[in-house]
């Protein structure tokens, strides 16, 4: 492109209407470029070999002038050994990573808020699924702790003490995913040069095989019923479902007259890779407890989608349960141990110290298989809900929830038996609201379910 005498009337001359570049004949390397309507300048230099052209401004905001003397500065750098378009790169990069956030807080907004990188591409159900109940508890501790520290200052040792050292190895395994997944969209953004927990490895969990003995099982139903989680407890002994599957439980989940209770994929566990709907029969006892639960919500006024609603509606918190089983493992609320001072309150504990929620689902599955004879294969893909393999799905695609809540049901009368027929599995007199008492805590009605 040969080179032009440029002076203000040529450029009052030229239109913006086609594409075209303009190399100015008096200062070397400026160039006027035209697209799409906009006349910008340029300066076009040699660094390294390499060619490399750097943006002056627009025309007319700069004009003729102005370009070849800004032109003639950045020659003149690149002449002393300065590189004018990397230093602009380096400072359009810091201010994306100023955008994005410096500290872990802004990061970890930035990163749940990112759509395509960020874990709303992978989650089941985006924020409000289980998969982000699994993790978000651990990555706002990680907020709390650290939110306000330059993620460039995040060392290993911050990531250890964030860890909870004190919790079981799988609850820090689980917290140690849910930081690499922001740290590694960090590094993928340029926001941070190395995953902090980079070469932390995860602890052995050991597999847990713990069945709770009868007296466990009184002991665990009898604590539970002097609070708002008694009839929670009572169902997760009922039908073996999950801890966050009871806790996240709605009403449009549920099918009394078929005795059906179909959770959501995004609801429960393997609901990401599962290929059918997770449902599972409910036996009569289950159903006279949810009658139980709702007379108990309308008492008090509340009118909630979530089954067992706190008392603002809301869904309850995840570990809504454990306060309870800290205090009847002699601990305190938050799980420490009891104070040595004389002047605070002083727990017996009545339970084992091993003793966690999730060995209900799994006494319930032991005692089905053992005690009441249930098809090992109804236990695990009905009543545990385990994802099923393919073949199974193709040729056996109807579950059996009549076999599973026949099973339940047979289940239910030997907990009566555990409990004591007076008082039965249903509910308790111990926790009620005041105006719910036309309710009766013993009343079982018979229900004859349909199979699907």
């Amino acid at each position: 492109m040969p080179k032009l005498p440029m002076s203000p009337p040529w450029l009052a001359g030229i239109t913006s209407d086609r594409d075209a570049e303009y190399i100015d004949a008096v200062q070397p390397g400026l160039v006027l470029r035209i697209r799409r309507g906009r006349m910008v300048w340029f300066v076009r230099y040699l660094f390294d070999g390499s060619a490399r052209r750097y943006r002056i401004g627009q025309h007319p905001a700069v004009g003729l002038s102005a370009a070849r003397k800004l032109a003639s500065v950045v020659r003149g750098r690149v002449a002393a050994g300065d590189d004018p378009q990397s230093e602009k790169r380096a400072k359009r990069e810091a201010a994306r990573r100023r955008r994005l956030g410096a500290t872990v807080g802004g990061a970890l907004a930035t990163w749940l808020r990112d759509e395509k990188l960020g874990p709303l591409a992978r989650w089941k159900d985006g924020l409000e699924g289980g998969s982000a109940q699994a993790s978000l508890w651990h990555l706002r501790r990680l907020d709390r702790m650290l939110g306000k520290k330059l993620l460039s200052d995040i060392t290993p040792k911050d990531i250890e003490r964030a860890l909870l050292p004190k919790h079981a190895p799988a609850t820090r395994n689980r917290a140690l995913c849910a930081f690499r997944g922001l740290f590694a969209w960090a590094v993928r953004q340029g926001v941070l040069e190395k995953d902090p927990t980079a070469g932390m490895p995860k602890e052995h969990e050991t597999a847990r095989t713990r069945v709770l003995s009868d007296e466990e099982i009184r002991t665990l139903i009898n604590g539970f019923d002097q609070t708002r989680y008694g009839r929670a407890l009572r169902l997760l002994f009922l039908t073996a479902l999950r801890r966050d599957e009871v806790l996240g439980l709605k009403w449009s989940w549920i099918d009394l007259e078929r005795g059906v209770l179909t959770i959501p994929p995004s609801a429960e566990k393997s609901g990401r890779v599962r290929e059918e709907l997770r449902r599972t029969g409910l036996p009569p006892q289950a159903a006279a407890l949810l009658g139980e639960q709702r007379a108990a919500l309308f008492g008090e006024g509340i009118r909630s989608e979530y089954v067992f609603a706190t008392s603002t509606g809301e869904r309850p918190h995840p570990d809504s349960l454990k306060p309870i089983l800290y205090q009847l493992r002699g601990r305190r609320s938050n799980g420490w141990p009891p104070s040595k001072d004389k002047r605070a309150k002083q727990r017996n504990a009545v339970l084992p110290d091993d003793v966690n929620i999730h060995d209900i689902r799994r006494t319930v599955a032991d005692a089905l298989l053992n005690r009441i004879g249930a098809q090992p294969w109804i236990v695990d893909h009905v009543v545990l809900g385990h994802a099923r393999p393919k073949l199974l799905r193709t040729y056996m695609p109807t579950l059996p929830l009549g076999e599973a809540r026949e099973a339940l049901q047979r289940w239910g009368d030997e907990l009566e038996r555990i409990l004591g027929v007076d008082r039965g599995i249903t509910g308790s007199d111990a926790y009620r609201s005041p105006e719910a008492g036309t309710s009766s805590s013993r009343a079982q009605p018979t229900l004859d379910f349909a199979v699907p």
